[in-house]
């Protein structure tokens, strides 16, 4: 067995398979449960409403030239989420084969140690966003592909001393793509200009006329990356775009400098491998870190066997200083590919969103950190396994991050058909304000894609019949007033609207979605709440909902199946009841929700039950529930004084008052 095994890690096939076997481990697992993050749910919108050639115009105001690719793939693959988290998949394994093909032209004599840089590149764990698939494999990683592939052309030609015309185009127009398509890896062309002069020096007769041949070689691709920093820089500074602006010469202070790679070399360099712990540093036998663990196990060894059988390097010369080269070049892409999200003023930061911008990093820090392996611990067992438990911490690390996603994914979900339930219908023009849900991936305007998806199924035209907006984001604080205009453009569509007609609604974590008003969910009803959503809470209108129509028909694709009617479908049907003012139905629906044995997550989901049985004459149930209330949450003890006062007669009150005195303190 072990011959036979050791037969295969000698095959040409058995780099790929390993990196086929990482890239399932880490990013695979859960592929059936993943959706839509991000600008994926809006370009899915997009697609199903427009069509592919929509993506040209809406991406001319930012990347005129990124709408075609995403014309031509959507027009191949169309909109399924899970499609594109196949091809995601599928693109980082091309992207590793990439990765490990291109190195070993440039250096044919550490055949270990560029397997080891495309295991890191593929793995790299500061990249956190695989599974925003429909977006960054169109926006980032195709254009990353093409450039990679004008790069081997390039060292393939060197390496076979031809001097080819036709493979010379092929390399120019595959570099244009990959830098006019996105500004993400518009630093990674001095890649090429090392690659060149790494090859040449095993042929250079001096140095003089090492830098000039290699200066030579490069010149066309120099020329097109003139043009397209020229094309850039103009097109920024006119009035056809809309986005991020450059602001280069503001950033060449020397202590800005100074300070910018420091933080960028030690985070991408360092911190982001060392953060891969921490999916350990709490021992609590979960399910996520148990998998986690054998997926450890699993990819280190897959790592080790894969590099430990590759053949021994039978050309490395000392006076190469090949270790060198890797950290060098390493240190060099990394700032090269932290130059356009610099530029932009943005920061560099582990955490969603910000870590899409360590893409054009991820090639650089894993040159660098494998070189410095190769310095410090040099062709020695020690290293085989340093590395091996590298590479398996960061497939363990991807694989929590993923299923951060599958969570994020079924909450959008569950919000979605909440407000199915909640909100059957709303007019047209009316705009749905919160002060944030409690998903991570997707922000407001990404939400309100899928919110004009579940009520508009038939949307035609350009003018949004429904918004969505939050609080915090999109308002100061002195705006959140009656009667002001919400004008809202996005891509090629527009919302006009106003904030007196709102519906506020506001979900607390795992509790339900709920409606605010002035009068029932009230802001004695979110103790604690942001400022930003209190004083919201008097322009809702629930007038706005339609209650007595059907429920809006719910594209499976997107939203799934519909859950089991759980506590939340009981709690929104009980509110909708107590708008209609049918207090009969609510208390009827608190004796089914009994009869199920549902129970809320939140205390506050007993308020409209409360206020049920008062109304009706159940008075036992109604302070039952009040104490309970008061015993799972204190805080709403005012909302509870509010509630009696509304509800009751003076007998009554006298009651609840002696009960609330006793348990409110």
């Amino acid at each position: 067995m072990k011959a036979k095994l050791n037969q295969f890690l000698h095959k040409p096939i058995a780099a790929p398979a390993a990196l086929a076997i990482l890239i399932t481990l880490a990013y695979g697992i859960l592929t059936p449960q993943m959706g839509f993050y991000w600008d994926d749910l809006p370009f899915a919108w997009i697609l199903r409403f427009f069509g592919p050639a929509e993506f040209i115009e809406g991406f001319r105001p930012f990347r005129p030239m990124l709408g075609y690719i995403f014309a031509v793939t959507t027009t191949l693959f169309g909109g399924h989420p899970l499609t594109w988290q196949i091809l995601g998949l599928l693109t980082r394994l091309l992207l590793g084969l990439q990765a490990w093909s291109l190195l070993r032209k440039v250096f044919p004599t550490r055949e270990r140690s560029v397997l080891w840089v495309a295991f890191a590149f593929t793995l790299y764990p500061a990249y956190g966003q695989q599974w925003v698939a429909f977006t960054h494999i169109n926006q980032e990683l195709i254009p990353l592909i093409f450039l990679l592939f004008s790069f081997t052309i390039t060292a393939s030609l060197l390496r076979h001393k031809k001097t080819s015309l036709p493979l010379t185009a092929l390399a120019i127009f595959l570099q244009t793509l990959g830098l006019f398509s996105t500004e993400y890896f518009f630093g990674l062309e001095i890649l090429r200009f090392f690659f060149i002069l790494i090859i040449l020096t095993e042929t250079a007769a001096d140095k003089k006329e090492w830098f000039k041949k290699t200066t030579l070689t490069w010149l066309p691709y120099l020329i097109v990356w003139v043009i397209n920093a020229a094309w850039t820089y103009s097109y920024h500074q006119s009035n056809a775009y809309n986005s991020y602006q450059i602001s280069i010469f503001s950033l060449l202070n020397p202590l800005t400098l100074v300070n910018e790679f420091i933080n960028t070399l030690s985070l991408s360099g360092f911190v982001v491998w060392l953060s891969t712990f921490k999916i350990f540093s709490v021992i609590d036998g979960s399910i996520t870190q148990i998998i986690a663990l054998v997926i450890l196990l699993l990819a280190s060894l897959t790592s080790y066997a894969a590099a430990s059988n590759k053949e021994q390097e039978t050309r490395y010369e000392e006076n190469h200083a090949t270790h060198y080269w890797f950290v060098l070049v390493g240190i060099i892409t990394i700032f090269a590919g932290r130059l356009p999200s610099w530029a932009a003023g943005l920061p560099l930061k582990i955490e969603f969103d910000y870590d899409r911008f360590f893409v054009s990093i991820m090639l650089g820090a894993s040159l660098f950190i494998i070189g410095l392996a190769d310095w410090i611990l040099k062709e020695s067992r020690a290293k085989l396994v340093f590395l091996s438990l590298v590479i398996g911490m960061a497939a363990a690390y991807q694989f929590t991050v993923a299923n951060t996603y599958r969570r994020d994914w079924e909450n959008t979900q569950d919000l979605f058909w909440q407000m199915s339930w909640r909100m059957p219908l709303l007019e047209t023009g009316t705009t749905i304000l919160t002060y944030e849900f409690p998903v991570q991936y997707l922000s407001d305007y990404q939400l309100m894609s899928a919110l004009n998806w579940m009520y508009a199924p038939n949307f035609e035209g350009r003018e949004l019949p429904y918004a969505l907006q939050y609080l915090k984001t999109r308002f100061e604080a002195f705006e959140i007033k009656a009667d002001q205009p919400i004008n809202i453009t996005y891509r090629t569509t527009t919302f006009t609207g106003n904030t007196s007609q709102s519906v506020v609604v506001y979900k607390e974590g795992n509790g339900c979605l709920r409606v605010l008003d002035p009068i029932y969910n009230n802001a004695e009803t979110i103790p604690g709440a942001s400022f930003y959503l209190v004083d919201a809470i008097s322009l809702s209108n629930p007038g706005l909902i339609l209650s007595n129509t059907p429920a809006p028909e719910m594209d499976k694709t997107l939203f799934g199946e519909e859950p089991s009617h759980g506590w939340c479908y009981i709690y929104a049907k009980a509110e909708i009841a107590r708008q209609a003012g049918n207090w009969e139905e609510v208390t009827k629906l608190y004796k089914e929700a009994q009869k199920a044995e549902l129970s809320p997550s939140l205390p506050v989901e007993y308020l409209p039950f409360i206020e049920a049985f008062a109304r009706t004459g159940d008075m036992d149930t109604a302070m039952k529930l009040t104490e309970r209330t008061i015993k799972g949450q204190p805080t709403l003890c005012p909302a509870l004084h509010t509630l009696w006062n509304r509800t009751t007669s003076d007998t009554d009150l006298s009651q609840a008052e002696s009960l609330l005195q006793k348990e409110c303190k």
